[in-house]
């Protein structure tokens, strides 16, 4: 089995998809002089055409192409993950980027980890966001005196662009985004459900990933419609004490009820 599989999710971006290229292919060639094997894969989902030509050029022939139709972060996840060779998944959004240190530090986090016995999912320890918005984030590990799962209740603490065992995607599956019904949020609903299930979520020191922030992007028009996450029931009051490094430890909800619905 390979070691990690990296995919790059692009549905309407073209130019901004240069420098998210240049950086994980470098991030890429920085993991395999660490030893790591990687595939790489594009997945255009529901890709215009000017997205998919973008992404035809010569100069990625180095990546496989999977055409996708979810339209959905969730869905196409839940897709693309059984189909892929890593142990370990990593994805890039088309106009992000990686620090180039990221995947090599990433992989042997969770490698070391792996060893210990222990179920981790890595996170750089710096998010910059910028274009639209102009931020800096810095993440804390689940288990840190600084982390409190009441946050939780707020806000996300962890954004989507982790690097995870392919285990935590089968074990816990994305749900899919109802903007229309005022829900969203699923980077959020599955830091909530894999802490539930025992996964701590730890930072990879002096990594960045770099997120664009656009007027039109799926953030955005959360906000603009104050959606919301569902209702969890490890969100509930007399529970949430029990999400710091995966005290509830409870069985997977079934998908369509509760949870996941």
């Amino acid at each position: 089995m390979t070691d990690l599989s990296l995919v790059v999710t692009a549905h309407n971006e073209t130019l901004v998809c240069g420098p998210t290229m240049h950086s994980a292919d470098l991030a890429v060639a920085a993991a395999r002089a660490r030893g790591f094997t990687v595939q790489t894969v594009i997945a255009l989902d529901r890709a215009t055409e000017a997205t998919t030509a973008y992404f035809n050029q010569p100069a990625f022939d180095h990546w496989e192409r999977w055409v996708m139709t979810e339209g959905d972060l969730g869905r196409v996840r839940n897709a693309l993950v059984p189909r892929l060779d890593g142990r370990f998944v990593a994805f890039l959004d088309s106009d992000d980027l990686f620090s180039e240190n990221w995947l090599a530090e990433g992989v042997a986090a969770l490698v070391a980890a792996e060893e210990r016995g222990e179920r981790v999912i890595a996170h750089p320890e710096v998010n910059m966001i910028f274009d639209g918005v102009r931020a800096v984030l810095h993440n804390v590990d689940s288990d840190s005196e600084l982390f409190t799962p009441y946050f939780l209740a707020l806000r996300n603490c962890y954004d989507s662009l982790c690097l995870t065992p392919r285990e935590a995607h089968l074990d816990v599956p994305y749900v899919h985004r109802d903007i229309p019904n005022g829900l969203s949020y699923q980077d959020w609903q599955f830091a909530v459900e894999t802490l539930e299930r025992g996964w701590r979520h730890v930072v990879v020191p002096d990594t960045i990933i770099f997120k664009r922030r656009r007027d039109s992007s799926l953030m955005m028009e959360s906000k603009q419609r104050r959606s919301l996450t569902r209702s969890l029931p490890a969100l509930a009051v007399d529970r949430i004490r029990d999400l710091r490094s995966g005290r509830g430890r409870l069985p997977a909800p079934e998908r369509g009820t509760g949870a996941g619905a």
